[in-house]
């Protein structure tokens, strides 16, 4: 991972290192054991806080039974995972406050950030006001395409998921976005494969490819998905100002956002075939984003963080062409899946 000179200076680099190496030492053992971090993940969302108290002890006599060869099989991937997360949490709640604030400016703030720093992030992150983000909602709000500014606002904060049906279907990108419209526009930029890879996200999901260039030129059966070909799945963030400018021409920001809102410069684009898409998670982002559905179908499945399982109820959303979606990423944990058809292609980004 990337130092972070002004924590080193301050003398907690030792902390920090033996931090990271007990969570790379303990997501390493899981993953040989045939645990992946989606596992993880999953076994951490469905507990409640209070199942997860332990001390360090007892955590660490978890771990050597899970990974001893007395352990059961039917048993050990259970132990093995919970192990890891009760470990690592009773050591982060042990921790002193600033710490923990500087662990997770740096994991937020990294690009080195690895996949199993969702724990240090989920036992960090403000608690969230369940009455307000989710208490009673059974589904999304939906509401119209010729929602006022005035009528949306009621809304746009809430933290709940919002569905505006239509709100993009007069949007040009609807007729002009394609794999090969949007290889077309990065190979014609100079420098906007670097900007992505430098500055912003390459997310491989159902893919084999490590960056947005090789991605964006497969071979063209396999981005027709023809029968045979390898199914996939994949999302970027944009750093190219070029880039950002045509997008903006053909996927506006949404005109009943408002006045007062401030939009992010970043645009997020998800594309993929018939299957999952992102597993559970939360984005641990700075603000509330939307996400409208240019082409295809996509499913998107909520369940409220922990402390909200008493209050909350988990609930799903199916966001058709020229649909967009309202969310707080940071409230609800969420997964997504394409469905059989078009292909799915939306385009996102935060708003505040």
């Amino acid at each position: 991972m990337a130092e972070n000179n002004n924590v080193r200076e301050n003398g907690a680099a030792p902390n920090l290192t033996k931090l990271r190496l007990l969570c790379d030492r303990l997501v390493y053992e899981a993953r040989s054991k045939g645990i992946t971090v989606d596992d993880l993940i999953d076994i951490y969302v469905t507990k409640e806080y209070n199942e997860l108290k332990c001390n360090r002890d007892e955590s660490k006599k978890i771990t050597e039974y899970a990974t001893s060869a007395s352990a059961k099989p039917c048993h050990w991937r259970r132990w093995v995972a919970g192990a890891i997360v009760v470990l690592v949490l009773s050591l982060i709640l042990n921790s002193q406050v600033n710490l923990l604030s500087r662990l997770k400016n740096e994991f937020i703030t990294s690009k080195c950030v690895i996949r199993n720093n969702y724990f240090i992030l989920e036992a960090t992150r403000p608690r969230t006001r369940c009455e307000r983000v989710c208490g009673g909602a059974t589904g999304p709000a939906e509401l119209s395409a010729n929602i006022s500014r005035t009528d949306f606002a009621r809304w746009a904060y809430l933290s709940r998921p919002l569905v505006v049906r239509g709100g993009a279907s007069h949007w040009p990108a609807l007729q002009r976005f394609s794999v090969a419209f949007l290889r077309s526009l990065y190979d014609s930029i100079d420098g906007a494969y670097e900007a992505v890879m430098d500055d912003c996200q390459f997310l491989p999901f159902r893919t084999e490819y490590q960056d947005l260039r090789a991605a964006l030129a497969m071979h063209p059966s396999r981005a027709a998905r023809l029968p045979g070909t390898q199914p996939w799945y994949f999302g970027w963030s944009n750093c190219s100002p070029g880039v950002s400018v045509i997008l903006r021409q053909l996927a506006p920001r949404p005109a009943f956002l408002p006045n007062e809102s401030e939009s992010s410069a970043l645009d997020w684009i998800f594309m993929g075939g018939q299957g999952p898409g992102a597993a559970w998670h939360l984005d641990y982002v700075q603000r509330p984003s939307w996400q409208a559905q240019i082409s295809g179908t996509k499913t998107w499945h909520f369940r409220p963080v922990p402390e909200c399982q008493q209050v909350c109820q988990p609930f799903s959303a199916t966001i058709n062409k020229g649909d967009i979606i309202f969310v707080d990423t940071n409230q609800w944990y969420h997964t997504t899946y394409i469905h059989e058809g078009e292909l799915s292609i939306t385009i996102g980004s935060e708003y505040d």
